[in-house]
């Protein structure tokens, strides 16, 4: 049994919905947690949960924070949404800046663990399309990788500046997240659902896009496994092992909901992004962890 847990954890972006969760995850296993915020706290409450509002764009002096810490789960920056990268693009190379403001903070306060929330928008386009079937593996990301987008050059730019930082007293893990879903996100299965029940038309961007989906509490599991692990692995996926189409999460939802009735549109002219994302999860699994909940049972609890 690891007795190793890092135990004092500061968490950015703690107003988001992954960060809110992680804090509120972790503050019902007694860690001590920073939060660190914006423009919003979030709204837990509790005596071993402080919050502090910080701009991240902006250098962070030593002093600001003076209690040790043992690690830094960084989820703060711009959200990953399709429309607003396209529209957003300068503060999606803010996020390079955060990343590296942050990343400083965390090597002057000597603190030697850093979670850093990556993406799998860093894998080439063209990942799992020439070899169907076949899961994201973190080493197939190379130099001339076709990365989706501005979102996944910067996610890709951070990922290159912490490899350079690795060292014995600067451990940093790398988790790349797939699509992560749950009772309270904002996703197609959310939306989806609802307009089934209310059986109100279904529009697909493309078809056969295949998507890795992974319920919250997975996810969170993940990141505990990574936070008391003594491996040194540089980066992890963090994704569903199950390939499902959107067709297909539409036919399990119609399944739960016993509905017939709502018609799916199949819409060609606008860009779904890339047709396969799929999680290899070999390393995550290393660390003793397992996916509990299956997309059809996630549904469920949704």
């Amino acid at each position: 049994m690891n007795t190793n847990f890092k135990k004092k954890i500061i968490i950015t972006g703690s107003n988001g919905y992954l960060g809110s969760k992680l804090t509120e995850y972790f503050s019902k296993l007694n860690y001590e947690i920073l939060c660190i915020y914006n423009k919003k706290k979030n709204t837990i409450s509790k005596k071993n949960v402080t919050h502090l509002k910080l701009n991240l764009l902006k250098k962070i002096p030593i002093n600001k924070i003076n209690k040790k810490f043992d690690a830094i789960l960084h989820f703060a920056g711009p959200k990953n949404h399709r429309s607003y990268v396209n529209k957003n693009k300068k503060k999606i190379l803010d996020g390079i800046k955060i990343d590296k403001n942050i990343i400083n903070f965390c090597i002057k306060k000597k603190i030697k663990f850093f979670i850093y929330a990556s993406s799998s928008a860093v894998y080439d386009l063209n990942e799992g399309i020439v070899k169907k079937k076949s899961s994201f593996k973190e080493e197939n990301v190379k130099i001339n990788s076709s990365f989706d987008g501005t979102y996944g050059y910067a996610k890709k730019i951070t990922e290159n500046y912490l490899t350079k930082l690795q060292s014995d007293s600067f451990n940093a893990i790398i988790c790349r997240i797939f699509s992560i879903y749950g009772n309270d996100t904002n996703t197609i299965i959310n939306s989806w659902k609802k307009d089934i029940h209310d059986n109100k038309k279904i529009q697909i961007w493309g078809n056969n896009i295949t998507r890795s989906w992974l319920h919250i509490d997975d996810f969170l599991r993940a990141i505990n496994c990574i936070l008391n692990t003594n491996k040194k692995f540089k980066i992890i996926n963090i994704g569903s092992k199950e390939i499902t189409s959107l067709e297909k999460i539409v036919t399990i939802i119609k399944k739960k909901l016993k509905k017939k009735t709502s018609k799916v549109q199949i819409i060609h002219t606008k860009y779904p992004g890339p047709r396969v994302r799929y999680a290899n999860q070999n390393k995550l699994k290393e660390l003793g962890w397992v996916q509990k909940i299956s997309l059809s049972k996630g549904i469920s609890l949704i």
